[in-house]
């Protein structure tokens, strides 16, 4: 069973899956512990909630670092023609590709959603919010959700849409110039989140300073030459990472994505850093992230009807310790098989025009039998 990604380029980075890891692993745990809170009926006492967001906060913390991975992705093919001198892109080919790869998994989730909440809903209810996430507006209405972690989705999709448009800031020959307007941008972006946070939570001007880290890492990094392998920055990354989940949440609209940088970077240029993020089952297990991203709420809301019998009344802490283990084994192998059998198809960019061969092949056989 493969469990690779297949890359455009085929050219496979593990340290960039690995980080993926730690986006989604954080982002499973946070979801686990607020099912187990939430649906656990816990009353919790001021204090106790304002903890419990706390914490909910900081876990989320998962998806501003999918962001700079996907504005580090996004940036390798306009990196390697401005500053590398590589092939030039093709616009078309670069949208075609994000549609083929990540519609069909996004749209049969969605489907598979509408169908379990059909349980509960009539069919009329579900579909003006299923269009409006098959067509990334669900931000800007207030139906109900399918699936309410697809809102990072929408902003991800805002920037694929300007992502050629930044691409062009590699073609500033001057680095300086081009890193200080790449940390300008981020900047102003950081600002906007801290001024207008209701706003800027899930619309990409707010967010966009993520995006930029990546594209500010993949700048730095295809500058590095052997001697930027240094050992403190093991040390850099590890306070680093340590900060990015333990600074208070008022504090993150600058600090995070300031914080992040290092981070990354750290995986690329510590020794020992390099050599986890490098470890081939983490690499694999972040390289099926957006199946575990797509499904994992599905499959926490039905397993918990079961796992629910495993609650301590006593400790939230242990109640959740005992989730997490039959939880996470439910996910990982239904969304390991929805990645094979689904996503990982659509990572071959030719699948279209293979799908679409065997269709006339099936016509032929039945025409001609």
């Amino acid at each position: 069973m493969q469990l690779r990604r297949i890359t455009t380029h085929g050219n496979w980075i593990p340290e960039v899956d690995s980080l993926r890891f730690i986006a989604i692993v954080s982002t499973l745990f946070t979801h686990i512990l607020g099912e187990t809170v939430i649906q656990g009926r816990w009353v919790l006492s001021p204090d106790s909630h304002k903890l419990f967001n706390e914490v909910m906060y900081r876990g989320g913390r998962g998806v501003p670092l999918f962001f700079a991975i996907s504005g580090f992705i996004l940036a390798q093919p306009f990196l390697r023609h401005h500053l590398l001198h590589g092939e030039a892109v093709s616009v078309r080919r670069f949208y075609r590709r994000r549609l083929t790869r990540l519609e069909p998994p996004y749209i049969l989730s969605l489907l598979i959603y509408t169908t379990a909440l059909h349980v509960h809903h009539p069919l009329h209810m579900l579909i003006e919010p299923l269009l409006a996430h098959i067509f990334y507006v669900h931000n800007f209405t207030h139906l109900m959700q399918l699936n309410f972690v697809t809102w990072s989705l929408e902003v991800e999709v805002q920037f694929y849409l300007l992502a050629p448009l930044f691409g062009y800031l590699y073609a500033i020959s001057s680095t300086a110039k081009r890193r200080g307007i790449l940390l300008a941008i981020l900047l102003a972006s950081a600002t906007l989140q801290r001024l207008l946070p209701g706003i800027a939570a899930t619309s990409l001007p707010g967010q966009l300073q993520f995006f930029l880290v990546g594209f500010l890492v993949a700048d730095l990094r295809a500058t590095r030459t052997s001697s930027t392998i240094k050992p403190w920055w093991d040390i850099v990354g590890f306070v680093a990472w340590i900060a990015i989940f333990a600074i208070p949440n008022r504090y993150i609209s600058f600090s995070l994505p300031l914080l992040m940088l290092p981070a990354y970077l750290s995986a690329f240029n510590g020794p020992i850093t390099r050599r986890f993020f490098q470890t081939r089952w983490v690499a694999l297990t972040g390289g099926m992230c957006y199946s575990f991203y797509l499904m994992h709420i599905l499959v926490i809301t039905m397993a918990f009807k079961v796992t629910r019998r495993l609650i301590v009344p006593s400790s939230i802490p242990i109640s959740f310790l005992l989730q997490v283990v039959p939880l996470g084994i439910c996910i990982f192998f239904f969304c390991t098989a929805y990645f094979v059998f689904i996503e990982r198809p659509c990572m071959d960019p030719n699948w279209p025009r293979k799908l679409a061969a065997r269709f006339v092949k099936a016509r032929q056989v039945v025409f001609t039998s």
